[in-house]
């Protein structure tokens, strides 16, 4: 299960890092000339601004994504570590080795 679960981050990691490299080629417009002095924001092309609320909400979505399934694989683990653990007492009581 914990390779699963690295396997499944590492898929995640990889599409979260590919997807604006993928979005800048898929619009099919060639890279623009480098500026060599500051122009506001708002006088910008609509294809040269970049909001960043939706980079915000994908980061903060793939960090929670990435907690709860530590969580969850901790989780899983410790409560296989219950089981011996009590599994190896109800054997300590009844005097036998295993």
């Amino acid at each position: 299960m914990p390779s699963f679960i690295r396997i499944v981050a590492a898929i995640l990691l990889v599409a979260g890092l590919a997807a604006p490299v993928f979005a800048a080629a898929s619009q099919g417009q060639p890279p623009s000339e480098p500026q060599s002095e500051f122009i506001p924001i708002d006088q910008l092309p609509p294809q040269d601004q970049l909001p960043a609320a939706p980079l915000l909400i994908g980061a903060y979505a793939f960090v929670l994504l990435a907690l709860f399934a530590y969580v969850f694989s901790v989780a899983s683990r410790l409560t296989k570590v219950q089981r011996e653990v009590e599994r190896l007492e109800g054997d300590l009581k009844r005097g036998g080795r295993g």
